[in-house]
């Protein structure tokens, strides 16, 4: 960090420190309120739901009254009386009376339908209640409130409610209704989110304050930051440019000194053991030796040539790229285990010859990759060009590469970073993606060079 970032930094340190104090503290107070007011405020509504539910049961007690105390009828015919009027006797959409007999069995539930004539005794909710059972008691000492959870009807979600029940010894039947208390929940998150709204309005106030001296500090930090990286970066890209172009250029010299100095020395060894064998009688002694020192000096002469193509293949400088991938993909296909097939059109002089070679390259390291990590049986080389750039497609049959998917880089991997980096020195892109269900497949784009030499294949 120099010293301009650390300045900025220690300007806007305490700008920082102390709007998340002081927001902080207000979010504190906030939830302290609004956990003491939501309690209020609940604590009202419940208040006023029991009044409403104890209102609700004294018009039920008041409405079958007369059938509970009737003498002129019989104990059936005052229930199936007492049974119709209190069906009749819903409020609201969810709201409505029910009755059971001590036993459990339902007698009234105008609204779960399929309740009447079971016993619903050991009925059990999903906070592990037996509701009825509970309720019957309830009823049974003298009557009172009971929460619980059960099915809503027009939802067919169960929520908490608030119920009361009442008892008629004669009859042996608990009448009790009861309230949701989804609404409850609802008011108290209205009133909550109206507070949050008036807490909001003061912390963007703080905020507002703080966050136009951070802005503005951050800009010019970013500014910095920005300016800094875009140099770094940009000496970068050339220091590996010339760092590429220093290593191709060795690596033509100790080309160009193999083929030339060792390769001819190595030649002119064999042609002068070749010639001592000629003269040498049949049925020599020496014959053997020297014959196994010549397959040794071809395998040497080999090997140099190899070594001399894979450091600087001649057929680039004298026949272009084309024709350099096509020998490349033959070689490789000769000494591995997987066939190579390569489309490759001239680009003459749309590249230069370091963006060719950077494409050579790139081919070269994926074919290496392809004997060392892919076991693949096909690798497919694609070289083409439009009118505004040329495009290398690389693919595989086998088993893939790690690399990120989002970001397009390649998460292991020295050569496939090389590769990215030699593409980047001339502002090419470079993806990586898988193949369903195998394979691999690297995607190289160049933009074409309008400067590039003359006379270049």
């Amino acid at each position: 960090m120099n010293y301009k970032t650390k300045l900025v930094f220690v300007a806007l340190l305490p700008i920082i420190l102390i709007s998340i104090a002081a927001i902080f503290v207000l979010n504190i107070q906030y939830n302290r309120l609004s956990a003491s007011q939501g309690a209020i405020v609940e604590k009202m509504y419940l208040d006023l739901k029991k009044n409403e539910l104890q209102n609700y049961i004294q018009l039920a007690e008041g409405a079958i009254e007369p059938m509970y105390t009737s003498t002129l009828k019989t104990k059936r015919q005052a229930q199936r009386s007492a049974t119709e009027v209190l069906r009749k006797m819903s409020y609201g959409q969810d709201n409505y009376f029910f009755v059971y007999d001590n036993k459990g069995t339902n007698i009234v539930n105008p609204r779960l339908t399929y309740f009447v004539g079971n016993n619903w005794l050991g009925l059990e909710n999903s906070d592990g209640k037996h509701v009825i059972r509970d309720m019957i008691k309830i009823g049974q000492d003298g009557g009172g409130f009971y929460e619980h959870t059960w099915l809503k009807p027009s939802t067919g979600d169960y929520v908490d409610k608030l119920a009361y029940s009442t008892y008629f010894p004669k009859w042996d039947w608990m009448l009790g209704t009861g309230i949701y208390l989804d609404d409850v929940t609802e008011k108290v998150n209205i009133i909550q989110s109206e507070m949050q709204a008036s807490i909001r309005e003061t912390r963007f106030v703080l905020l507002l304050l703080s966050v136009g001296a951070i802005a503005i500090t951050t800009v010019i930090l970013a500014g910095l930051q920005l300016s800094e990286q875009r140099l770094a970066d940009a000496k970068l890209k050339s220091l590996t440019a010339r760092i590429v172009e220093i290593q191709e250029d060795e690596r033509k010299r100790v080309s160009r000194e193999l083929h030339d100095s060792i390769s001819q020395l190595l030649v002119s060894a064999r042609y002068g053991i070749e010639n001592a064998l000629s003269n040498t009688r049949r049925g020599s002694k020496v014959i053997k030796p020297i014959n196994t020192s010549m397959k040794a000096l071809d395998a040497a002469i080999n090997e140099v040539r190899r070594i001399s193509m894979d450091l600087r293949p001649s057929v680039l400088d004298d026949m272009g790229l084309a024709a350099a991938l096509k020998g490349l993909g033959s070689d490789f296909a000769q000494h591995n285990l997987f066939d190579v097939k390569v489309e490759a059109q001239p680009v003459h002089n749309l590249l230069s010859d370091e963006a060719k070679t950077a494409l050579y390259r790139v081919v070269q390291e994926a074919l290496t990759n392809c004997a060392k990590h892919s076991a693949a049986s096909l690798v497919t080389i694609k070289l083409s060009k439009t009118k505004t750039r040329v495009q290398l497609s690389i693919k595989d049959n086998g088993r893939g590469a790690n690399y990120d998917e989002r970001s397009n880089h390649v998460t292991s991997g020295l050569g496939l970073r090389n590769m990215q980096e030699r593409i980047d020195s001339f502002n090419g892109q470079i993806k990586y993606a898988d193949i369903k269900p195998n394979g691999f497949a690297v995607s190289v784009t160049i933009p074409i060079e309008k400067d590039a030499a003359k006379g270049s294949f």
